[in-house]
């Protein structure tokens, strides 16, 4: 697992180089290329990011199984969140064309956790979805969880309108480097790492994951995370 992690932080700095430059390229020539080259630098975008997630999964995979995450956390602006999901979504989805969606007014403005599980859970689950629905939408909400035995709580949920999943599979899907069915290995890429990861990253924030399957149409993913009240509203309680 050492050496994955270090084969991970080795091709993590030039895939982000990468995609730092094609960001360049796509802003300063776009007005100057054709549509046919334009499809071309969206397709390498899409490609890249794609493989940058894949690092970032094969990282997270193998830091997790080490035990060595960092703890801290941190205050979470919700508008920082948003945009750090932006890129790799707009990625997963140029092929696609899907509706997204977010659905924040349950969420709340500012909160204390820790940035990267949160950040990871939610891309995994959001590129997944768009990954596995042809047409339709995918939503991500996010909101302050009602009653739950964890305290202060957000609920992240990502709900699409794919094909769903067989309830028995459930439990096999978050297994590292499982395809579901043969015709997924043909129709979809991947390591089968990204629900691995977010079953990792959910134990590492102590948090609670639940799958709903049996809906009339696709399936949504819930993930209830405890988190604290950020620094600034404590000062504030305290003075006042």
């Amino acid at each position: 697992m050492e050496a994955l992690a270090n084969l991970a932080h080795e091709l993590r700095s030039p895939v982000q180089a990468i995609l730092g430059y094609l960001d360049i390229l796509r802003g300063e020539m776009s007005e100057a290329l054709g549509d046919r080259h334009k499809q071309i630098f969206e397709r390498m975008n899409a490609n890249a990011h794609d493989l940058a997630q894949t690092v970032e999964n094969v990282l997270d995979f193998s830091v997790a199984d080490a035990m060595a995450e960092a703890t801290d956390e941190e205050e979470i602006h919700l508008h920082d969140l948003i945009g750090d999901l932006a890129p790799a979504l707009e990625a997963a989805n140029d092929a696609k064309g899907l509706e997204i969606r977010f659905d924040l007014e349950g969420a709340p403005k500012i909160f204390r956790s820790r940035r990267r599980p949160i950040i990871s859970i939610l891309i995994n689950l959001a590129v997944n979805a768009i990954k596995f629905t042809d047409r339709g939408i995918v939503t991500i909400a996010i909101r302050r969880a009602g009653s739950t035995q964890l305290g202060a709580a957000i609920e992240l949920e990502v709900r699409d309108t794919g094909p769903g999943i067989k309830a028995e599979l459930v439990e096999q899907a978050f297994e590292p480097c499982v395809q579901l069915s043969s015709s997924s290995i043909r129709r979809h890429r991947g390591m089968g790492l990204g629900l691995a990861v977010v079953q990792r990253n959910v134990e590492a924030l102590g948090a609670k994951i639940l799958v709903k399957a049996a809906l009339p149409q696709g399936s949504a993913f819930v993930v209830i995370v405890p988190i604290a009240e950020p620094v600034t509203e404590n000062l504030h309680q305290i003075h006042s």
